[in-house]
Protein backbone atom coordinates (compact mmCIF):
# COMPACT_ATOMS: atom_id res chain seq x y z
CA UNK A 1 0.00 0.00 0.00
CA UNK A 2 3.13 2.06 0.90
CA UNK A 3 4.31 1.55 -2.73
CA UNK A 4 1.15 2.69 -4.37
CA UNK A 5 0.81 5.90 -2.55
CA UNK A 6 4.29 6.41 -2.99
CA UNK A 7 4.15 5.81 -6.50
CA UNK A 8 1.13 8.62 -6.73
CA UNK A 9 2.99 11.09 -4.91
CA UNK A 10 6.40 10.48 -7.35
CA UNK A 11 4.76 11.06 -10.60
CA UNK A 12 2.28 13.60 -9.41
CA UNK A 13 5.46 15.66 -8.17
CA UNK A 14 6.80 14.52 -11.68
CA UNK A 15 3.92 15.92 -13.39
CA UNK A 16 4.04 19.11 -11.68
CA UNK A 17 7.67 19.84 -11.91
CA UNK A 18 7.48 18.96 -16.05
CA UNK A 19 3.71 20.96 -16.03
CA UNK A 20 5.27 24.38 -14.37
CA UNK A 21 8.54 24.56 -16.39
CA UNK A 22 10.41 23.46 -13.14
CA UNK A 23 12.12 20.87 -15.32
CA UNK A 24 14.27 22.61 -18.12
CA UNK A 25 12.50 22.33 -22.06
CA UNK A 26 15.96 20.49 -23.20
CA UNK A 27 15.49 17.56 -20.42
CA UNK A 28 11.94 16.98 -21.07
CA UNK A 29 12.50 17.36 -25.14
CA UNK A 30 15.35 14.98 -24.61
CA UNK A 31 13.24 11.95 -22.41
CA UNK A 32 10.12 12.99 -25.02
CA UNK A 33 12.17 12.14 -28.19
CA UNK A 34 14.37 9.12 -26.60
CA UNK A 35 10.49 7.40 -25.82
CA UNK A 36 9.50 8.69 -29.05
CA UNK A 37 12.62 7.01 -30.58
CA UNK A 38 12.33 3.95 -28.93
CA UNK A 39 8.82 3.30 -29.30
CA UNK A 40 8.49 4.25 -33.05
CA UNK A 41 6.18 7.29 -33.37
CA UNK A 42 7.50 10.87 -34.34
CA UNK A 43 8.46 13.22 -31.81
CA UNK A 44 5.74 16.19 -31.28
CA UNK A 45 6.54 19.57 -31.84
CA UNK A 46 9.10 21.65 -29.22
CA UNK A 47 5.66 23.93 -28.58
CA UNK A 48 4.33 20.79 -27.61
CA UNK A 49 6.65 18.74 -25.45
CA UNK A 50 5.50 19.78 -22.04
CA UNK A 51 1.68 18.76 -22.88
CA UNK A 52 2.93 15.11 -24.35
CA UNK A 53 5.18 14.77 -21.02
CA UNK A 54 2.42 14.99 -18.97
CA UNK A 55 -0.36 12.82 -20.92
CA UNK A 56 2.54 10.40 -20.73
CA UNK A 57 2.74 10.60 -17.32
CA UNK A 58 -1.17 10.33 -16.77
CA UNK A 59 -1.08 7.73 -18.57
CA UNK A 60 1.33 5.25 -17.05
CA UNK A 61 -0.55 6.50 -13.58
CA UNK A 62 -4.02 4.76 -15.52
CA UNK A 63 -2.10 1.56 -16.81
CA UNK A 64 -0.71 1.30 -13.34
CA UNK A 65 -3.80 1.80 -11.78
CA UNK A 66 -6.12 -0.38 -13.93
CA UNK A 67 -3.35 -2.93 -14.21
CA UNK A 68 -3.50 -2.97 -9.92
CA UNK A 69 -7.28 -3.14 -10.11
CA UNK A 70 -7.33 -5.91 -12.54
CA UNK A 71 -5.43 -8.13 -10.32
CA UNK A 72 -7.26 -6.94 -6.94
CA UNK A 73 -10.25 -8.23 -8.90
CA UNK A 74 -9.38 -11.21 -10.66
CA UNK A 75 -8.07 -12.51 -7.21
CA UNK A 76 -11.20 -11.69 -5.58
CA UNK A 77 -13.33 -12.99 -7.88
CA UNK A 78 -10.75 -16.53 -7.81
CA UNK A 79 -11.18 -16.53 -4.02
CA UNK A 80 -14.62 -16.08 -4.53
CA UNK A 81 -14.96 -19.22 -6.53
CA UNK A 82 -13.32 -21.20 -4.38
CA UNK A 83 -15.86 -21.65 -2.07
CA UNK A 84 -18.65 -23.94 -1.79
Amino acid sequence: MLAIVAFHIVMLALGLAVGTRVVPPQVVGGLVGYLHKTIGITMPAMEQVRLVAVIWIASVVVMVDGSLFLLLFISKMSSGMSRP
